[in-house]
């Protein structure tokens, strides 16, 4: 079981880094002299295709397979990044980050729902701690790469970095070890209805999208920081590593309790040092802060992962994970607007200190919605 959490590690890495290393596109089209204006709708277009085929993964993978899934899908994926080689005009480049975001989406859903499988219960919770640094570590490796390519004038080197681990995530789809459950005619997959009656459906739903709406501030933290005259890597760095020593150091933590019970904690201990982050008067106080941030994420992400295994039977989970991986998303859209209307009024500060509040209010109400909902399966089992 070791060889397949440290073989998940690495397709989480090389799928994440194919994603992440897109945070520098906006430079890297400024260096191709597009106009802000339309490198923004590029950028958002690869999250907005990746949100809406969300649901359909979920009836792709049931179909096709798991493993085929993330084969083809991962394919599809490099065959996509090296049509950006061909042109820097809007419009195919405008198609071709909508396919990435509809096969990066795919290949997501599909993995999370063979992670579900393959990992028996008694080590799930440490299982998913442990592989979500292969999401955070990305951070480390090919990011800055990416931004020191950006910086010495070297673009297709740029894009060399997204060729190289779509290729990776080919090979290792390809080699994945086979699991015991499979779409087959005997086995099947469950409904949407069952989805909803068989599970916890609208907490899964409430908790996914409260959690990612606080998770999705950093993506604003630059912003906050330059307001605050302040470094944002101060923030950025320190968050990743309060993230992976949790998931190190706490990871035989997640299997003494359900996982769902972390959900409510983490995002109020990420809600309260956002808060206190937009207060920082120094970059020591702005690292201090966004490494206990990430120990909410630490536990906070895994967690809500985890709920596809720890909620859903079997044949509901590709389901299940289409319903989480979709809400996740949905709050990436909402923040955006929610800065865009109140940053005018509030400033950046403000911003985010109302978020903060929200999402403090946020987690006590998810600690108490899953703490209820554990008390509750408990008396079901005695009886």
């Amino acid at each position: 079981m070791n060889f397949i959490v440290w073989y998940l590690i690495a397709i989480t890495w090389a799928i994440n880094s194919y994603s992440n290393v897109f945070f520098m596109f906006a430079p890297y089209m400024a260096l191709k002299g597009s106009p802000p204006e339309l490198t923004g709708i590029l950028v958002a277009a690869f999250y907005a295709a990746t949100t809406l085929i969300r649901p359909v993964g979920g009836w792709i993978v049931e179909r096709v397979g798991i493993r085929r899934t993330l084969a083809v899908s991962s394919a599809l994926c490099l065959v996509a990044v090296l049509f950006k080689f061909a042109t820097v005009a809007f419009i195919p480049l405008l198609f071709i980050r909508l396919a990435m975001g509809c096969f990066f989406g795919i290949f997501v859903v599909a993995l999370t729902t063979y992670q579900s499988l393959v990992i028996p219960e008694s080590i799930r919770g440490k299982a998913f701690a442990i592989i979500c640094i292969g999401s955070i570590s990305s951070f480390f490796t090919v990011n800055p790469l990416a931004e020191w390519f950006i910086s010495h004038g070297m673009p297709e080197l740029f894009l060399a970095i997204p060729v190289c681990t779509a290729a990776i995530c080919v090979v290792l789809s390809l080699r994945l070890p086979p699991i015991s459950f499979e779409h087959s005619p005997e086995s099947g997959w469950g409904t949407w209805r069952e989805l909803y009656s068989d599970t916890p459906f609208w907490r899964m739903v409430t908790s996914c999208t409260l959690f990612a709406l606080c998770d999705a501030s950093i993506v604003y933290i630059p912003t906050l920081a330059i307001a605050m005259g302040l470094a944002p890597s101060s923030f950025l760095v320190a968050n990743a590593l309060g993230a992976i020593v949790t998931r190190i150091i706490g990871q035989n933590f997640f299997n003494r309790y359900p996982r769902y019970v972390f959900a409510g904690p983490s995002l109020l201990l990420m809600a309260v040092f956002l808060y206190l982050t937009a207060t920082a008067a120094s970059n020591f106080w702005f690292f201090v802060f966004g490494f206990i941030n990430g120990i909410g994420v630490g536990y906070g992400y895994p967690a809500h992962q985890a709920l596809t295994g720890d909620l859903a039977p079997a044949p509901l989970r590709a389901k299940a994970s289409s319903l989480v991986y979709f809400c996740s998303d949905v709050s990436w859209f909402i923040l955006p607007v929610y800065v865009g209307f109140l940053t005018p009024y509030a400033g950046e500060v403000g911003a985010f200190k109302f978020l903060a509040l929200f999402s403090v209010v946020s987690g006590v109400g998810l600690t108490i919605m899953w703490r209820n909902y554990s008390k509750a399966t408990r008396t079901s089992i005695l009886r």
